[in-house]
């Protein structure tokens, strides 16, 4: 009894094929419906297109005084990070005219290629550019704005620095002058003496001089205004280029460089819709809603095992009994 109950329970190939056959209708219709109504559908949609941007960003080694206004700057993946974020907030929504920049400009940075990749979105060809045009203009400003604020900073540390460098200097020089006034210039010549101090590493010049103390001053002196009067120009260069934005500019432009790879441009074909990709989803899935409701319907529906046993044919019904 337990086999022929298990044998009854157990499905075959046949009736698997059985099943589709009986249904074949319903499971031919329901994805090639869904396919034609998603396809209607997505004709019917409006059409957005897509223009990209690429360009390239590197940053070029600076040396001497460029170097050090232009040092600690912001890396390139962190700017075009945070501009990607920027994307999202309020600032760059009144810059760029939407309410929501996110769902239509994408910013995307590749840190192996150094590429930067925009795209804007646009019921047309033409707005899909103009938007591109757009949103390449706010990220270069972007970039040269975050730059010139380091630039900024860097200029106000430099000339603080040129500031105190400068008193420094000058606090030196006037107590050497205080020690010039108390000091003898002619004390008299010791040739002991001067070579004493060249054994300890002093200027021979100031070592064998009349006065090695005097001389000592002076040449000390002779430093310190040559200290100061580096120090002053450093301040009149950096107070200079402080009040000159075209000349940070410049810097800035020296620091990164920026290459449009691939301008805005008209898109031939639209982002979205794309009824055929859609249409093909579709019907993929709705193939197999037909195929998951028609094995649904088939358990589901009643006395379907008695017709089965009603079709099958008397030499199979019967049974051998051994006396």
């Amino acid at each position: 009894m337990n086999e022929t109950a298990q044998g009854q329970d157990e499905i075959s190939l046949r009736d698997l094929y059985l099943v589709l056959k009986r249904n074949a209708r319903t499971i031919l219709a329901v994805p090639l419906g869904a396919a034609l109504v998603t396809f209607a559908i997505s004709t019917i949609l409006p059409k957005t297109y897509r223009s990209q941007v690429n360009l390239s960003l590197s940053v070029t080694s600076q040396q001497q005084l460029s170097g050090q206004i232009l040092a600690n700057l912001p890396s390139l993946s962190g700017l075009a990070g945070s501009f990607q974020d920027l994307l999202a907030t309020r600032e760059l929504a009144q810059t760029l005219g939407v309410a929501n920049p996110a769902s239509r400009y994408q910013a995307k940075f590749d840190d192996k290629t150094g590429v930067w990749k925009l795209s804007a979105k646009g019921s047309s060809p033409e707005e899909a550019k103009r938007a591109a045009e757009k949103l390449l203009a706010t990220a270069r400003d972007f970039l040269e704005g975050r730059l010139t604020q380091t630039v900024n900073s860097n200029l106000a540390a430099l000339l603080a620095q040129a500031r105190i460098d400068a008193e420094g200097a000058q606090l030196g020089l006037q107590e050497i002058k205080k020690a010039l006034a108390n000091t003898s210039p002619t004390a008299g010549a010791d040739a002991a003496v001067a070579a004493a101090l060249e054994s300890q590493g002093v200027n021979p010049l100031v070592a064998r001089a009349s006065s090695p103390a005097y001389a000592s001053l002076k040449l000390q002196e002779a430093n310190l205004r040559s200290q100061l009067a580096q120090a002053q120009a450093r301040i009149e260069t950096y107070s200079r280029l402080a009040q000159n934005p075209q000349e940070i500019r410049a810097l800035v432009g020296q620091a990164i460089q920026i290459q449009i790879l691939i301008p805005p441009t008209e898109p031939l074909r639209p982002a979205s819709p794309k009824p055929l990709l859609y249409a093909a989803i579709a019907a993929a899935l709705g193939l197999f809603l037909g195929v998951f409701w028609a094995f649904l319907a088939e358990a589901l529906a009643p006395g379907r095992p008695e017709a089965e046993a009603a079709h099958t044919p008397p030499s199979v019904k019967e049974t051998v009994r051994l006396p």
